[in-house]
């Protein structure tokens, strides 16, 4: 592939899919602001939280869908993006109101028109104890 994004191009693919509505409204934010690809971080505040002060599953999920798509991002072209047509998480514990659920994707394959990410969200403070892992199948689409 050629004339992949990169640089400013890169960075501002990035800016826009944080500033979508849902992960803005949560307060998502990327793990470093110059360096989108090594995730995003979810705040169990506000409305990612349930009565229970746990994460919510579809907080939580925002974050994994934006995760995944950051991995994928620097093998696409300008005319291209990624889109989700599936995903698989499993939740393995509660992640406890007033903390952070840091979530990175790692590219597992990309082919022409998909690929596949692994995603793992876990506590800021505890990387080693998952409190989800996902699996998302993006389709790819637009100008190859």
């Amino acid at each position: 592939m050629t004339g992949l994004l990169a640089g400013d191009d890169l960075l501002a693919r990035a800016e826009a899919a944080l500033a979508v509505a849902l992960p803005d409204a949560l307060g998502v934010e990327f793990v470093d602001p110059h360096a989108p690809l090594d995730g995003v971080v979810l705040p169990v505040t506000g409305l990612a939280v349930t009565p229970a002060a746990t994460a919510h599953a579809a907080a939580l999920g925002a974050a994994v869908e934006l995760a995944a798509y950051l991995a994928v991002l620097p093998t696409l072209t300008p005319a291209q993006h990624a889109v989700t047509h599936q995903i698989s998480t499993q939740y393995l514990r509660p992640a406890p109101a007033g903390r952070r659920v840091r979530v990175v994707g790692k590219l597992a394959k990309r082919a022409r028109e998909v690929a596949f990410v692994s995603v793992t969200a876990s506590l800021e403070d505890g990387p080693d104890r998952p409190v989800a892992l996902s699996q998302v199948t993006k389709s790819i689409v637009g100008a190859t």
